[in-house]
């Protein structure tokens, strides 16, 4: 019998032990084996295959290979193989947050790079946007919820003080392509977005920043939005190639998440929506 060497270096020397121990008793040698994987092989594997396990909370994460199956799936004739997929990767033990935030967002987003680089034209990329839609849906808990169709409305602006607009473009045009009603705003109507929000339900408010000087006047909008809409429940997202350079800002200024792009927005937009919703219908049933 010849024992494995490759990568162990030094540790190889203690496996040859154990398989030339002819002597030991068979229960001393299984405990001996037992060992030296768990202690000396499993590392070593684990550490030069990271996709199979990430290990900083102990749990399975999905992988590159998973999103690019979900993305090919998604983009299929049968959501129905998706959803299998999905259900697939439960049973290995994948947390829903971590599906949320490691697969169906990180789908959405190579659908929008796939979109930028013109290797799927925007009909595609919708329907497959909107096909993620239906699965956050099925796995956020939303049968028990009456139609909400009307919920999905959304405000999408910049940041008090500035005036780009092309990202704020594009999210538009994804989210009204996902069936979503879409409020815009320019970075001059802090007040007018106040109002909105006071007056009018409203599901989620989008935020393109890209100058590090507003970042307190953002943050003071959002929390003015939160504390005077009619939807005690609205969501925030913010996003720009700041945030994506600093995700803390998210937590700094008091937003739900950020998205790299607006195929990833529409699929953010959706689960925090569905979140809020769950949040109310708990609350309404005590």
């Amino acid at each position: 019998m010849v024992a494995y060497t490759g990568g162990l270096g030094e540790n190889s020397i203690e496996a040859n032990k154990a398989f030339d121990s002819a002597t030991l008793p068979d229960a001393a040698r299984e405990a001996l084996l037992a060992r030296i994987i768990s202690s000396k092989v499993l590392p070593v594997v684990l550490a030069n295959n990271k996709t199979i396990l990430a290990l900083e909370d102990g749990s399975p994460h999905p992988t590159e290979a998973d999103i690019e199956k979900l993305t090919a799936l998604i983009l299929g004739p049968d959501n129905t193989d998706a959803l299998e997929f999905i259900y697939f990767l439960r049973q290995t033990g994948i947390s829903l947050d971590h599906l949320h935030l490691e697969l169906l967002e990180p789908t959405a987003r190579h659908l929008g790079l796939l979109w930028d680089n013109d290797q799927l034209d925007f009909y595609s990329v919708t329907v497959g946007v909107n096909k993620l839609q239906r699965i956050v849906h099925h796995f956020a808990d939303l049968e028990r919820i009456p139609p909400y169709d009307e919920r999905r409305r959304a405000l999408i602006m910049v940041t008090p003080g500035e005036d780009h607009n092309f990202g704020n473009q594009l999210v538009q045009k994804f989210m009204r392509a996902a069936g979503w009603s879409v409020s815009s705003l320019s970075g001059t109507d802090s007040q007018k977005a106040i109002d909105l929000v006071s007056k009018e339900w409203i599901a989620v408010v989008g935020f393109s920043i890209s100058g590090r000087s507003h970042i307190e006047a953002l943050t003071d909008l959002i929390k003015t939005i939160r504390s005077r809409s009619v939807n005690p429940y609205i969501g925030v997202m913010i996003g720009g190639p700041m945030v994506s350079q600093e995700p803390e800002l998210v937590e700094r200024v008091g937003a739900d998440g950020t998205a790299s792009n607006a195929a990833a927005a529409v699929i953010l937009a959706k689960k925090i929506l569905a979140q809020s919703l769950v949040n109310a219908a708990d609350v309404n049933a005590r």
